[in-house]
């Protein structure tokens, strides 16, 4: 059912099964395609970064501030102070991946 060519549509529409999939896939193609549709270069907070990014807050937080080769302060991430929350620019972080 993947292949465009080979959906028979009168198949599909005596299939409930097959329905539920194509909603499903429409429900998960808006999704990723809301993801994509987000300004790039907003500044999120850790916690959301590490959300966006799919990973853990601590192994964003450990890049970012890594010592052997930390990423550029002020492009992929900032902080106003010692103690203070980090904020995260996902697309550079991704650039400098």
């Amino acid at each position: 059912m993947t292949n465009p060519t080979s959906i028979n549509i009168a198949e599909v529409m005596d299939n409930p099964e097959k329905i539920e999939w194509i909603l499903n896939k429409i429900a998960f193609l808006e999704t990723e395609l809301a993801k994509l549709k987000k300004p790039q270069s907003q500044w999120l907070t850790l916690e959301e970064a590490a959300a966006e990014l799919g990973k853990s807050v601590s192994a964003v937080r450990q890049r970012v501030k890594s010592t052997k080769k930390p990423m550029p302060e002020g492009k992929v991430w900032k902080q106003a102070g010692r103690g203070h929350a980090i904020s995260v620019n996902v697309a550079n972080f991704r650039k400098y991946m």
